[in-house]
């Protein structure tokens, strides 16, 4: 995508060492006035090969930056190309003019030339980026658990097999287990394996593989802060019960190591009906939790093929910064797909952000006079539900 001047604010995709040299990022999320390390922040240059840094200036000087990282996201049963967008970042001279509205409305032509349907991103403050079009996820949940309670599963006879390993010893297997994982679980990103191999590289968690005749049936990723301190398990993925269990077992294995465990939670997950006597803390207060994910529309044309009830409606779509998505679209289920085509007689009115909570959430249209989001009526509401039924999603990837 070409350069673009708008109000005197110049902005450009940049080159991944003029980003880290330009300091902004370091200044909004380092400590400061401690300078930033340039060899340190040099070193993550190689993970970002299919990454765009983009940048909004004035003059010479930047004022914005942020990174559109190319990724794949499961939405309702397709694998789309997505856009992550990390390191959002201003100068104090750049704020409260719209500098960073600017940036983002380029980076979304950007997703939308690269082909890239959705984009999810990790809010600083959520209001800020639903004016964006973005809309929300659930917040993640964790547990904390005390490993002696796992006892039982630990003496117990289960099926499969369960080993550990290093990051850097089975990120092949885990990264094909997390291609397989996906295509199940609606939400589910993943990074392009340019960046992906960072976590390899870096090789700070251990990973605990169940295997069932020779299929790898669950996983976990996990890290241990230190003797008698805590098992903190970022993901716990199984796609067998029998997986479940041996996992969490592995974990009772820890009970004269740790003195308790956390696992963060896929958004279906109730730990309390796991087993009998778990004494359970269920949060989403974690001290190391990043905020609840939020996801937009980039395409509205591209999002045919996903899972949907039946039904037909007309909606006159309002996004203010993807024009090329602010028109009327029919949108049928059939068979249990979407179709999407453009025109018709529009039955109501929703923004961005109503449908993009429709995609990711089924989101109740009721609420969207109250949230701003436009005005079914109750025979719009009804189809709009039967179209998109209520879905949990999981981002995964963290960026």
């Amino acid at each position: 995508m070409s350069d673009t001047v708008i109000d005197g604010i110049d902005l450009r995709v940049v080159d991944h060492d003029s980003f880290v040299a330009f300091d902004v990022n370091h200044y909004a999320f380092g400590a400061t006035p401690s300078a930033l390390d340039p060899e340190r922040a040099r070193k993550s240059i190689p993970y970002l090969k299919d990454a765009t840094a983009i940048a909004a200036f004035v003059g010479e000087k930047p004022q914005a930056t942020a990174v559109v990282h190319s990724m794949t996201q499961q939405v309702r049963g397709a694998v789309l190309p997505m856009g992550g967008v990390g390191g959002v970042a201003s100068l104090p001279v750049g704020r409260r003019k719209g500098t960073v509205r600017r940036l983002m409305a380029y980076s979304f032509g950007i997703m939308r030339d690269r082909g890239e349907s959705v984009s999810t991103l990790y809010p600083f403050r959520e209001s800020f980026y639903e004016r964006l079009g973005y809309a929300g996820f659930p917040k993640p949940r964790y547990v904390k658990l005390l490993p002696e309670a796992l006892g039982p599963l630990v003496r117990m006879e289960k099926p499969g097999d369960i080993d550990q390993v290093s990051m850097s010893e089975g990120f092949d297997a885990w990264r094909r287990f997390l291609e397989a994982y996906q295509r199940d679980h609606h939400g589910f990103s993943l990074k392009a394996l340019s960046n992906a191999v960072h976590g390899r590289d870096e090789n700070v968690a251990w990973v605990a593989f169940v295997r069932e005749q020779g299929e790898i049936t669950g996983a976990m990723t996990f890290r241990i802060t230190g003797y008698t301190g805590s098992l903190h398990a970022e993901t716990f993925y199984y796609r067998t019960r029998a997986a479940r269990y041996q996992l969490l077992a592995w974990i009772g294995r820890h009970v004269d190591q740790v003195k308790d465990a956390w696992i963060k939670l896929g958004p279906q997950e109730f730990p309390e009906l796991w087993y009998g006597d778990l004494n359970l803390e269920i949060t989403t207060r974690f001290e190391h939790a990043w905020p609840a994910p939020m996801a937009r529309i980039i395409s509205v044309a591209d999002l045919g093929g996903l899972q949907a009830g039946d039904g037909r409606i007309a909606v006159d779509l309002v996004d203010e910064l993807c024009p090329w998505n602010a028109s009327v679209w029919t949108l049928t289920g059939s068979d249990g797909m979407l179709a999407v085509e453009p025109g018709g007689t529009p039955e109501c009115r929703i923004t961005i952000q109503g449908l993009s909570a429709l995609v990711y959430c089924g989101h109740d249209p009721a609420d969207f006079v109250y949230r701003g989001w436009g005005d079914p009526d109750a025979p719009a509401q009804a189809t709009l539900r039967t179209l998109f039924p209520p879905v949990f999603p999981m981002l995964h990837e963290q960026f």
